[in-house]
């Protein structure tokens, strides 16, 4: 059972290929192996097979006296870091040794790591800039396992990616392979529709008869309505808040494998409808990298086929699309693989969807498959060195045979949980003019960042660079605006579905009548 939107906060990892999780613990991981198998010459899948592990162990309880120690050195860790390697050597204004006098004597008293985490996120939360998270040790140290084979349908593959916030009410493992996204309810400020948006094929949701453009009303977890507990945490505003409610919006989907929940559902004509879902555990194998926590990871790539065509207007073109949903080394040689096969398509679509970034420095290469000269995409600002992104054209196959980039026309899809590399990636090849974004407007999360251990064992992920587009505008906060003539609708994902794929299929279609 896979998810379009992970619990994942975003990240852009460094070169040295730093990354994380922030979801619920999973005792799965594997090393990867990107190879190719199986499946045909037109459709893939990459992903790591999963393996189980055990990898809890128990610590005695520390005195009060080490506990309080330890609780000032892991505030002290991380408020220095902070003061340290911040970019902006004023922290934007914040006025950081107020921060500390006022924080370090509760993070000392606390009595719990629960309890000392609540106060480090509180001191990260002034800065009010993503990719500054505390993950805690029971998440990072799980163990790495070997990759066993891979799974029938050819799967082999990638890595993970992180952030900043958790929201309150808990993901959970079972899926339902429903999307919902949190739009504005119309003529009352301040409260939210969940909007179905996307249903993932063979799912528990699409056996229940959910479709796209549903409205859902409540989610039954015993005497709670997961929906209402969930609307009472949505954050207002239009800055990273949106990647906060994305992430809000798929946890109201999440639930014990296993289980049923009675969902209640208003169509677009205002008919009600009950479903009971089942939900399944993620299929898609995890993969670990370092201290970090595992995470499923998937590529897969085909031709959209005829009746997808016809249903968006291209059915005279042969249209490519990628997906991948984390940016990590294993995804390279799967996306060079799939490059190959698509090479002579009329337009490729890279669908960017809930992917929440990862190694930053992949989104040159990347890139590189659709730029025959190398062209900034933007630059990295630390403290004190500049960083310049610029793609990396991809002249040989993955067989070793001489190709010239891609020069057909690109489109990209995003929404409000595409983050950090993704956004590195589709606003500078939207800035080049040399892809077409369609979807909703990104997460705004855009800060290069690296890891570390903290005294007690927690890891702390905070960013040490700004990121810019060649002209200067920032994407933290902002995102990447999509190239949509508007936002979409209810009424857009009840007609068409996915009304971001529909408009890249379209526009690929006129820019090839047009002669491009």
């Amino acid at each position: 059972m896979a998810s379009r939107v992970p619990c994942v906060p975003p990240l852009v990892i460094l070169i040295a290929a730093l990354s994380m999780a922030h979801c619920a613990p999973d005792d799965r991981a594997a090393t990867v192996d990107a190879t190719t198998k199986g499946a045909t010459t037109d459709a893939a899948t990459l992903s790591p097979a999963a393996s189980n592990t055990t990898t809890s162990t128990t610590a005695p309880s520390p005195s009060p006296a080490t506990n309080a120690a330890t609780n000032a050195a892991t505030f002290d860790a991380v408020w220095t870091t902070v003061r340290d390697s911040h970019w902006d050597a004023t922290l934007g204004g914040v006025d950081w040794n107020a921060v500390r006098a006022e924080l370090l004597p509760k993070a000392t008293a606390a009595e719990s790591n629960e309890a000392l985490r609540a106060v480090l996120t509180d001191a990260l939360s002034r800065l009010q800039q993503s990719h500054f998270a505390i993950i805690p040790s029971e998440f990072a140290n799980t163990e790495e396992v070997e990759l066993q084979a891979p799974h029938a349908d050819g799967a082999s593959t990638a890595q993970p990616a992180a952030v900043a916030k958790q929201p309150s009410p808990a993901v959970k493992e079972g899926q339902s392979g429903a999307e919902l996204a949190f739009m504005p309810h119309e003529g009352a400020a301040g409260t939210w529709d969940a909007i179905v948006v996307a249903i993932e094929p063979g799912s528990p949701a699409e056996r229940a008869g959910i479709t796209t453009g549903m409205r859902v009303t409540k989610i039954a977890n015993g005497t709670i309505d997961t929906i209402a507990a969930v609307g009472d945490h949505l954050p207002p505003g239009d800055g990273l808040e949106r990647y906060e409610r994305a992430q809000m919006a798929h946890i109201a989907t999440t639930g014990d494998p296993g289980t049923t929940r009675s969902w209640e559902l208003e169509t677009v004509d205002g008919s009600a409808l009950t479903a009971d879902v089942t939900y399944e555990l993620d299929s898609r194998p995890h993969t670990k990298f370092g201290l970090l926590p595992a995470l499923p990871t998937e590529l897969t790539w085909r031709h959209l086929d005829e009746t997808e065509r016809q249903r968006w207007g291209a059915t005279d073109h042969e249209i490519g699309l990628i997906r991948f949903n984390i940016w990590l080394i294993p995804v390279a040689r799967p996306f060079d693989i799939a490059m190959d096969t698509l090479r002579s398509a009329d337009g490729i679509i890279i669908d960017l969807r809930g992917n929440p970034g990862g190694i930053g420095a992949m989104a040159m290469g990347i890139a590189g498959h659709f730029t025959a000269e190398a062209r900034e995409l933007g630059e990295m600002q630390t403290r004190d060195v500049t960083l310049q992104f610029k793609t990396n054209p991809r002249t040989v196959s993955s067989t070793g045979v001489a190709v010239t980039p891609y020069a057909g026309p690109v489109a990209i899809l995003v929404d409000d949980s595409t983050a950090s590399t993704s956004e590195i990636f589709a606003g500078g090849m939207q800035f080049l003019k040399r892809a077409k974004v369609f979807g909703t407007r990104t997460a705004g999360a855009a800060l290069p960042a690296i890891t570390m251990t903290l005294p007690n064992g927690d890891v702390f992920l905070h960013a040490i660079a700004d990121y810019r587009l060649p002209d200067g505008s920032a994407l933290e906060a902002t995102g990447v605006v999509p190239d949509n003539a508007r936002p979409y609708t209810r009424a857009d994902y009840a007609a068409l579905g996915d009304p971001a794929m529909a408009e890249a299929v379209r526009w690929i279609a006129s820019q090839r009548s047009n002669g491009h």
